[in-house]
């Protein structure tokens, strides 16, 4: 194989160098974790495939979808590496070092295979978010001398289960805040027209029901209201609505185009060559409006894409970091990514670049990023005495100061608190545990907490000691 060399950031050199070091001492399980468009692939395959494969190592590269199949094996080719592709219609080639395949294709058959996967010495798993999920603890013990190196740019899932169990040291590049300011990610800019009743929608596994949010989002009231956001935000740029269902994607294609504005749907019932040729009819300008049911959440890359219609209300925080992710590419000319709100996402999950807490042990620990609406112009963003958009002053609201402790607010009061505020005021541990009653927060939270407090209250004793 020839040898091409991949041009890396600076951070994507640190964070490949990183990796292999762990690699190089043994460490079973390695998590990277890099936000949607940080240049993942670019860090696996040109940093760190890229250096196993020179020394020998037999590898595979886990996909859970087909377009990422051929899109990874363009990646291998580019820096030298001539991959073989393992799917429905492909076995392993012998001749090959490096594997792209199918996960459910190696679910299937790895009974068949399981001479050639006791041979792998590194498994890359792509979107690794997923590797707790049935079926998959199986597949990697059939590759019993493989190191495992997950990439995500969500490293929880929405069913609360953690990573822990299959990864052991983690691998942070820079956060969406440090790319944006350093160049590498378009600053986000959200506008919230119409905050939508959930009030009788059913949460199931962790999320609205299907069904219910179909019947309240699926109205032509609200796509009309997407249309006109539109057409004031960001009229024929390239844009993906995020939608609840097919039925609800094919119906704001079908009003778009009805409103002057060329625009498709792509669903999982669609020929993958008509779903494939929308998806490059969008990047290529031909569409101005794909919508889309779960389609193009993960994996799609599309850097002339400039906004998102959030069109199906979510409490997975993955989810909508996967969405919102989608717009913040870089693209010559592309000076900010546009997103349109009608699903009070960002109110729920905070702004695109706001720091999240996790742990491989607890996954996602509760938090509430707080986020401001303007009245006038509906634009949404961190709170601020200035509107970004059209420039209003005005007075977040503050916490009053004659709260002093947990015991002066009753539950109902403390359920509308800001977490932070009441994390602060907590004293005890008993404090800390009404919160999580309260809040109905995960265990994670209160095992993080209860660390915050006792460095808060072990700074205390040492500043009246030495005062």
């Amino acid at each position: 194989m020839k040898h091409v060399p991949l041009q890396l950031r600076p951070y994507q050199r640190k964070n490949a160098d990183e990796i292999l070091a762990c690699l190089e001492r043994g460490v079973c399980g390695v998590l990277y974790v890099l936000p949607t468009a940080g240049g993942k692939t670019v860090v696996v395959v040109g940093g760190v495939i890229r250096t196993v494969v020179d020394h020998g190592w037999p590898t595979v590269f886990l996909v859970h979808r087909r377009e990422l199949l051929q899109q990874s094996l363009r990646q291998l080719a580019a820096v030298g590496i001539d991959a073989a592709i393992v799917d429905p219609d492909h076995d392993p080639d012998p001749t090959a070092l490096v594997h792209v395949c199918s996960i459910d294709t190696l679910k299937a058959r790895k009974g068949r295979l399981a001479d050639w996967l006791r041979t792998i010495r590194l498994v890359v798993v792509d979107e690794a978010h997923h590797t707790v999920a049935p079926g998959w603890q199986a597949l990697l013990e059939a590759m019993p001398q493989a190191q495992r190196l997950g990439v995500t740019a969500t490293p929880f899932r929405g069913d609360g289960k953690p990573l822990g169990d299959l990864f052991e040291v983690v691998v942070r590049g820079p956060s969406v805040a440090e790319l944006t300011a350093a160049g590498f990610l378009c600053p986000a800019e959200v506008w919230s027209p119409y905050s939508p009743d959930l009030s009788g929608v059913k949460v199931s596994r962790g999320d609205f029901s299907a069904g219910d949010l179909d019947r309240v989002m699926n109205n032509d009231k609200i796509t009309k209201l997407a249309i006109n956001a539109y057409s004031a935000r960001m009229p024929l740029e390239p844009a993906i609505a995020f939608c609840s269902s097919i039925d609800h994607a094919r119906r704001v294609a079908e009003l778009f185009s009805a409103a002057g504005y060329l625009s498709l749907s792509v669903d999982g019932d669609m020929d993958p060559t008509e779903r494939d040729a929308a998806i490059s009819g969008l990047a290529a300008g031909r569409i101005q409006v794909l919508t889309s049911c779960m389609i193009i959440s993960e994996g799609t890359d599309i850097p002339v894409v400039a906004g998102a219609i959030f069109l199906r209300p979510t409490k997975s925080a993955q989810l909508y970091m996967q969405q919102s992710g989608r717009v913040l590419r870089i693209n010559p000319g592309k000076k900010r990514a546009c997103i349109i709100d009608l699903a009070d996402n960002v109110k729920l999950h905070g702004m695109p670049e706001a720091d999240r807490t996790w742990s491989l042990q607890h996954g996602l620990i509760p938090n509430q990023h707080r986020t401001v609406r303007c009245p006038e112009c509906h634009r949404r963003f961190a709170p601020a005495p200035c509107c970004p958009g059209c420039r209003r002053t005005f007075q977040a609201p503050s916490v009053p100061t004659v709260v002093r402790s947990l015991d002066q607010l009753t539950d109902s009061a403390m359920r509308a608190w800001p977490t932070q505020e009441l994390e602060n005021m907590a004293r005890t541990e008993a404090d800390l545990k009404r919160i999580a009653r309260v809040k109905d927060f995960a265990p994670g939270w209160l095992f993080h907490a209860k660390q915050r407090l006792s460095a808060r209250l072990a700074k205390q004793y040492e500043m009246r000691r030495y005062a």
